[in-house]
């Protein structure tokens, strides 16, 4: 079982700022997942939006 939760991605691209909701298993991996959609964005913040598991 793979345990995700849900970050919110906060990145800059062509000085707009976006808001993206990804299902991750950590940090890192919510900005890989961003990172391969906009290769050229600026991640700013990762944030967790809730705490519940899902499986």
């Amino acid at each position: 079982m793979i345990e995700a939760k849900t970050f919110t991605v906060e990145y800059e691209l062509a000085s707009v700022v976006f808001y993206q909701q990804v299902q991750a298993k950590d940090m890192e991996e919510a900005k890989l997942m961003v990172r391969q959609q906009q290769s050229t964005a600026n991640i700013r913040a990762v944030t967790l939006f809730n705490d519940e598991e899902i499986i």
